[in-house]
């Protein structure tokens, strides 16, 4: 996937879609971005290095839109056949994680978005409702996508050092 015209959709499948800014105002001062309307319950900004993956579950009550404000993501998406879809999604761009669908995201590069979520995740509520699967990256399929990326930084080592599912 190339990243030349971040403002153009790269997807591998037509369910999955990115969205655009549903306006943008300029003037002399900056910008004013309006993302796509999400019901939200709470708002976080993420920071992921270079080789970073988060994910590799989902969410028991939880949808969440991603917009990404700086960098690039490689969204994986796991549907009810268990098929694979794949979208970069760059700056000024969003993509949505149905509740209940297993998806992962791996960072090309150091990247910034923010996510906007329609359950509370204050406290223990993310992890109690999170359910892990196996790593979306790792399916023989995603490889093609990822070539060039190098070492993928995941947070197994982590989780099994404090005792929790991988």
């Amino acid at each position: 996937m190339s990243s030349e015209n971040p403002t153009t959709p790269t997807t591998t499948s037509d369910s999955l879609r990115i969205l655009a800014p549903t306006e943008v105002h300029a003037d002399l001062r900056g910008s004013i971005t309006a993302l796509p309307h999400f019901d939200t319950a709470g708002t976080m900004v993420i920071e992921s290095e270079a080789g970073a993956v988060r994910g590799n579950h989902y969410h028991r009550n939880e949808s969440h839109l991603m917009y990404v404000v700086s960098g690039r993501m490689i969204y994986l998406e796991e549907d009810a056949d268990h098929r694979i879809s794949v979208a970069e999604v760059g700056p000024g761009q969003s993509v949505i994680s149905p509740k209940g669908v297993p998806h992962t995201t791996v960072f090309p590069e150091r990247t910034v978005f923010v996510t906007l979520s329609d359950w509370d995740r204050r406290g223990r509520r993310y992890e109690d409702e999170v359910v892990r699967v196996d790593p979306l990256e790792e399916r023989p399929e995603v490889a093609p996508y990822l070539e060039g990326i190098g070492e993928l930084l995941t947070g197994e080592l982590h989780r099994r050092r404090q005792g929790r599912q991988a």
